[in-house]
């Protein structure tokens, strides 16, 4: 006789089954490797599971776990799900496929302590990136930036949806230090949220990201209207495009952002800026709009903008 309903234990077990190892245990036939740590299924060639998280990207829905896909994916209510979770787990114990996390280490995670006159890193972002101090304010005064106290560096912040810091990259003023710092979570990069906007301006380094705001302020427009990403830098294809994956911090900005329609590549103009964009071009061109925006003539953003800078200085003297 079937079951007509779980205990709590029973249920909590249930939920800790990810969408990968049910599949690699009780549909083998119906999973397919993309790559290293890619994999999708045959039924739904838009839906990829990579991280721990899987995502249909032809309706912009997503989640970690099989209960998760059973009911978005597959139509079935909540109780028959779990009760196919519950019956495949205990007639097999599930071997658990291990995961591959690329978007974060196990080291602790912690921010430098704060310099409490943080002269350098305006001087630095206004006077020799050009950035407008506004807009260096803005992201400040939200605790999105800051100057480390015993270095002077710049720390760019990243947050969780529970607003709880758990990202960051250092930037030094006086040398080609950049890196970021142990235990960041790439998923949640340096960025701005709008709701409100379908649009998102994607950057490999948040330098870049208020480089364009600041040109965009130049020409009299709203410059914190759109959702911007700064995706931490960019990477080449490889020997198959196929098998090449996106920005971790793309594509969990998209899963958790199912209304944007347009992408806006801002990246370098070098030859691991062009494959990124080609990747993205690549995996996301049939579900959202893309415009690649690379500058052509300069290396990156805020080389752009120091020239439209030292122009107009120029024809104002």
């Amino acid at each position: 006789m079937k079951k007509k309903y779980l205990t709590p234990e029973e249920l909590a077990e249930v939920k800790k089954i990810d969408l990968l190892t049910y599949l690699y245990n009780y549909e083998p036939n119906e999973l397919v490797k993309y790559g290293r740590d890619t994999y999708g299924t045959k039924t739904h060639s838009s839906l990829t599971i990579r991280n721990g998280l899987w995502t249909w990207w032809v309706k912009n829905i997503g989640g970690r776990t099989a209960l998760d896909y059973l009911i978005k994916v597959e139509g079935l209510s909540f109780l028959e799900a779990a009760l196919l979770v519950d019956e495949c787990i205990t007639k097999e114990k599930p071997v658990i496929k291990e995961i591959h996390k690329i978007f974060y280490d196990k080291s602790e995670f912690k921010l430098p302590p704060k310099s409490s006159f943080p002269l350098k890193i305006y001087d630095y972002l206004t006077n020799k990136r050009h950035i407008d101090k506004e807009i260096v304010t803005y992201y400040f005064q939200r605790d999105m930036l800051y100057e480390a106290q015993y270095d002077h560096a710049i720390i760019f912040v990243g947050c969780n949806d529970n607003h709880k810091p758990c990202f960051a990259s250092k930037r030094s003023i006086t040398g080609d230090e950049r890196r970021n710092l142990s235990g960041s979570d790439k998923r949640y990069s340096f960025r701005l949220e709008n709701s409100f906007s379908d649009v998102v301006h994607i950057f490999e380094s948040p330098i870049d990201l208020m480089s364009f705001q600041t040109m965009q302020k130049m020409k009299k427009q709203e410059w914190n209207k759109d959702n911007y990403l700064a995706i931490d830098g960019a990477s080449l294809i490889g020997n198959d495009i196929s098998h090449s994956e996106i920005p971790v911090a793309l594509e969990w900005f998209l899963m958790k952002h199912p209304h944007i329609k347009v992408l806006v590549l801002h990246l370098d103009n070098d030859r691991a800026g062009l494959e990124t964009s080609e990747k993205i071009k690549y995996h996301l061109a049939d579900r959202y709009e893309i415009q690649d925006c690379r500058p052509k003539h300069c290396k990156d953003i805020n080389d752009v903008l120091a020239r439209k800078v030292l122009s107009h200085q120029i024809i104002t003297r």
